[in-house]
């Protein structure tokens, strides 16, 4: 398996270990705090993560990556991608708090690594939608 393959199921995986690690914390409870409307999930589920990675990746890192300096990495990450993830963050910083942007940053730079690897929107996409589902059960345990 490539180094590829190992991190897109390092990715897949981490998803559902923070969920079981929020459950955890919580006390193993069996019963969701919070129940979301189905417009709200559609919403947080498929169209937010649609949209931002086309304005984040299909467009801001692309167009990034156009200046060939920004192409270069560090650290494996290119600077189109930390620069287009840093920005995905700080818009984040409306909706969430302190701790909880970090926990946004590291997402963002797999989904723009993925698409610095293979110039297609399609995989941080689908790997939005996992962490935004999962995001949301995590919500729906812990609200008050």
């Amino acid at each position: 398996m490539n180094n590829n393959n190992k991190l897109l199921w390092g990715s897949i995986l981490l998803a559902p270990a923070m969920v079981f690690c929020a459950w955890l914390a919580m006390g193993f409870p069996l019963e969701l705090q919070y129940q979301p409307k189905t417009r709200t999930v559609l919403l947080i589920i498929l169209l937010i993560p649609i949209c931002e990675e086309i304005v984040f990746r299909g467009l801001l890192q692309n167009e990034l990556a156009s200046y060939g300096r920004l192409r270069r990495t560090l650290l494996g990450l290119s600077w189109d991608n930390l620069i287009s993830s840093t920005l995905f963050t700080l818009v984040h910083t409306i909706y969430f708090e302190n701790i909880l942007v970090l926990a946004i940053e590291f997402p963002a730079l797999l989904f723009g690594y993925f698409y610095s690897q293979y110039r297609r929107l399609i995989y941080p996409v689908l790997l939005h939608i996992w962490y935004n589902t999962h995001g949301l059960l995590i919500y729906a345990l812990v609200a008050h």
